[in-house]
């Protein structure tokens, strides 16, 4: 392999995620990744003998992806000295539910969970706990009980993440602002 150049499958990988993250599993065919790849299908099938150890495959990068977008976002926020924990609390979320390959998995993983192993739910719960531990060391940052930590969490899912994955209209921000602060008293 020639230097600088990256290898046929972390290629087909980065293919697969455009197409996962646009058409979801289900309309995704070997066959496509195949020719928007521009690979061969032996090629594809000996590096990944399923369609499901592919999909796998992309979402442990989606998880590393995600794990050093939300790291390099919370070292922002914490060097601002005027980030308070409910505006710093919405912009890791907003970061988290503005990738379109973040929507794209949690809507794969809860519409076709029949078609899911074992191993893919607990990859989920991988990409999942990207998320809740970003989540818990801007907080770390304030004195937060587990409960409003929960309740935060709870408030933050329906309010942001459900329209999202729903495309739906978020509540608006200062809305939002004032229904977690409330939760804080």
């Amino acid at each position: 392999m020639a230097r600088g150049r990256p290898s046929k499958k972390a290629h087909i990988v980065t293919v697969a995620s455009g197409l996962f993250t646009e058409q979801g599993y289900q309309s995704t065919s070997i066959d496509q990744v195949v020719l928007a790849a521009a690979v061969s299908k032996p090629t594809v099938y000996s590096n990944f003998p399923t369609k499901l150890v592919l999909w796998e495959t992309v979402l442990m990068l989606l998880t590393e992806q995600a794990q050093a977008k939300m790291q390099a976002r919370l070292e922002k926020l914490q060097m601002k000295k005027d980030v308070t924990l409910i505006s710093g609390w919405i912009v890791l979320w907003e970061l988290w539910i503005n990738k379109p390959e973040h929507l794209a998995v949690y809507r794969i993983l809860l519409g076709e969970q029949h078609k899911m192993a074992a191993s893919t739910f607990a990859l989920f719960a991988a990409f999942e706990a990207v998320l809740e531990s970003t989540l818990r060391s801007w907080i770390a940052e304030f004195s937060v009980s587990p409960m409003n930590f929960f309740a935060l969490k709870a408030v933050s899912k329906e309010a942001l993440l459900m329209p999202a994955l729903m495309n739906q209209a978020m509540m608006d921000k200062a809305d939002l602002e004032s229904q977690l602060s409330g939760l804080m008293k």
